[in-house]
């Protein structure tokens, strides 16, 4: 039967629970809809949204006064300003709205001609990357692979001089302009182990001196 914790396993769990509670609070976004003008009339959201990259886990903050609201719409209502048939209806004048799935959502004022004089939104969600690995980019690998393929072959096996190998092999894999812009979330994981896995040891160490 195992015994008691000792108290710096403990403080570890602690540690490494609390570390990725803030990794999940900081890796989310809040956009709030049209910048400093709001949900208005004078925001040009089709320019706001083109300069904005949403992914999943965000947030759309809509900001607006008693004269708007907010209606979620399918794509061909949000087409031809209809507002009969709504998916969501706000009309609090701070609207949070989370990006849970990724995909196309598409948002509207129902105020009359409000719609066709521009204040409609759609936003395209694309999924959050993956975190890259907190070790040796995939990059150095990639590089050294050419040289385990140019090695000749064994004698009396196949032709005397070996083909060279193909120009793109050395090539390092392109970076999606997703991964680009949520590169460093595999920077705050790598960062977070390595401070769990160092202060285990100096605690371990106290530990064993008491």
């Amino acid at each position: 039967m195992e015994g008691p914790r000792p108290v710096w396993a403990v403080k570890v769990i602690m540690v490494i629970v609390i570390a990725s509670i803030f990794f999940r609070c900081v890796s989310a976004r809040n956009h709030t809809v049209g910048g400093p003008n709001g949900w208005d009339l004078a925001s040009n959201l089709q320019v706001w949204s083109r300069s904005s990259t949403f992914y999943t886990g965000d947030n759309l903050v809509f900001s607006y006064t008693p004269n708007h609201d907010v209606l979620e719409v399918n794509q061909l209502d949000f087409a031809r300003c209809r507002t009969i048939n709504p998916l969501a209806t706000h009309r609090d004048g701070e609207t949070v709205v989370p990006l849970t799935n990724a995909g196309t959502r598409f948002f509207i004022c129902g105020r009359r001609g409000h719609c066709t004089r521009g204040l409609r939104l759609m936003v395209q969600v694309l999924d959050l990357p993956s975190a890259a690995p907190a070790f040796p980019p995939a990059e150095e690998s990639a590089a050294s692979e050419p040289t385990r393929r140019e090695r000749a072959p064994p004698p009396g096996k196949g032709d005397k001089s070996s083909p060279p190998p193909p120009a793109a092999m050395g090539a390092a894999p392109a970076k999606s302009p997703g991964a680009e812009a949520h590169c460093s979330v595999g920077v705050r994981i790598g960062g977070w182990v390595w401070c769990c896995l160092a202060l285990a040891a100096v605690l371990k160490k106290k530990s064993m001196k008491r």
